[in-house]
């Protein structure tokens, strides 16, 4: 008997690709999204909605021409994932720093339900 098995991703590897869209396609980050996400960076307020989020990680990257997460460790637990990075910002001016921070994602149904960021924003927003 032959079986058609459809292998789905794991919260791990959604959280995984949700980072390396950040860095590459931002139209394909925003796309793993649920309509009714909760999103917090930092002591920033909560921002819930994938609309609302679209319209704060615009106002927050103006001034960045791109960046790269660099993943350091790993611990999923079931629909929770939580992971320890280095992102490296190059600025509109053409500077670059690296900030370390841990993320925190939330996957259900294959979607981010839940995206929290600790990390010191300061030296991005400063560049705005």
């Amino acid at each position: 008997m032959t079986r058609n098995i459809t292998a789905h991703p794991s919260e791990l590897e959604i959280t995984r690709d949700l980072l390396e869209a950040a860095d590459t396609d931002i139209a394909r980050f925003f796309g793993y999204f649920s309509e009714d996400c909760t999103f917090r960076m930092g002591n920033n307020d909560t921002i819930r909605g994938s609309r609302a989020i679209q319209k704060w990680v615009a106002s927050y990257l103006g001034a960045v021409a791109g960046m790269r997460h660099v993943i350091l460790e790993e611990w999923p637990a079931g629909a929770v994932t939580a992971l320890r990075v280095d992102v490296t910002y190059t600025m509109n001016d053409g500077a670059e720093f690296t900030l370390p921070a841990v993320t925190r994602t939330r996957v259900e149904d294959g979607k981010v339900t839940e995206y929290l960021i600790f990390m010191d924003p300061g030296p991005v927003t400063a560049g705005r």
